[in-house]
């Protein structure tokens, strides 16, 4: 085979890898990456983290700006709202009418199948949450 032959050859089968494997693209906007549920998986004072060996409940930030919690034991949902930017605002209904606002600073890694929060300006036992994506 000719030295021509060799390098068309070796070109078609590089260009046939580069085609099949395509980057998974990341995203980069938080409003995006943080819808969907998520389940506790570890929790402390950073870098102080304990595993959670059975999670009670999820957490599933939905489009609308809703925060919604289920309870694995009692079958029921919570609702809060949430807003997205440099912070992560949660706002928790109360029974004034007025909102409880927290206030985290988070983090996405894993190619964004975790989570981590850090409480912001408040003393709390624990300030470190770490979240898995869940389907």
């Amino acid at each position: 085979m000719t030295k021509i032959k060799q390098y068309i050859i070796l070109f078609g089968i590089i260009g046939i890898f580069s085609i099949s494997c395509e980057r998974e693209k990341i995203e980069t906007d938080p409003a995006k990456t943080i819808l969907g549920k998520w389940e506790i998986v570890e929790m402390g004072n950073w870098p102080d983290l304990d595993p959670i060996a059975r999670p009670t409940g999820c957490v599933e930030y939905l489009h609308d700006s809703l925060l919604r919690e289920y309870d694995y034991e009692t079958g029921r949902y919570f609702y809060k709202k949430y807003k997205i930017d440099t912070l992560l605002y949660e706002y928790i209904p109360r029974v004034d009418g007025f909102y409880l606002t927290i206030q985290y600073k988070y983090q996405f890694f894993d190619n964004n199948r975790r989570l981590r929060l850090d409480y912001k300006d408040i003393a709390a036992i624990y300030n470190t949450f770490i979240f898995k994506r869940i389907d």
